[in-house]
């Protein structure tokens, strides 16, 4: 006696009798207003990770995957950041970095801008944060470095110089992005294997 699904085939018994009916067949709408909102989405996110592939991920994240690649934790991690359309709804969500390393307790930084030559304007930096007593030795020379923002466009990666035992320092800006609106600043510690989490500041 027959029961199942065969093929395209269904065969159902019922009082004692064999019926057959055809299997109903489905179709994926993938053109749905919703699922076109989830692609368009998923897109926008894949092209800003996609500006990291050769730069942050490789030298951050791919030490942090576990079961996974390092482009994939980045884009898991980065896409609460973006709303229903694609667009960035909150940069400060946005995190660059992310590790062993802790991040100073206090951290902060305040802007200041002047006119270079009355030609270029240079934006410049204050960064301070208060003294950890669990963090000693090796973790003083921990270096902050820093990724400035502005308009979908984001630097490189730049050393500061200032170190965690220096608890306070200033550096400018690259000049690329023009008019940077937002910063990212995390550590990295002496041998340049581990990283603490990123902090984003509007300037």
């Amino acid at each position: 006696m027959l029961s199942g699904k065969f093929g395209n085939m269904v065969f159902v018994q019922r009082q004692g009798k064999t019926y057959m009916r055809s299997a109903p067949t489905r179709t994926k709408d993938s053109s749905t207003p919703r699922m076109l909102l989830n692609q368009k989405r998923f897109g926008e996110v894949m092209k800003f990770c996609g500006l990291f592939k050769s730069t942050v991920i490789p030298q951050i994240w791919n030490s942090l995957a576990v079961g996974t690649s390092g482009f994939r934790l980045f884009q898991k991690t980065n896409s609460p950041a973006f709303g229903p359309d694609g667009t960035l709804k909150d940069p400060k969500l946005l995190m660059f970095s992310k590790g062993k390393l802790a991040l100073p307790m206090g951290i902060d930084a305040t802007s200041s801008k002047v006119q270079n030559f009355g030609r270029v304007e240079i934006t410049t930096i204050q960064v301070s944060w208060l003294k950890d007593g669990h963090s000693g030795g090796l973790h003083l020379k921990d270096e902050l470095l820093v990724i400035s923002a502005a308009d979908g466009k984001y630097s490189a990666i730049m050393e500061t110089g200032i170190l965690r035992g220096n608890l306070k320092g200033s550096f400018e800006l690259p000049q690329r992005p023009i008019a940077a609106t937002h910063i990212y600043l995390f550590f990295n510690s002496m041998d340049h294997i581990n990283y603490s989490e990123s902090v984003c500041f509007e300037i």
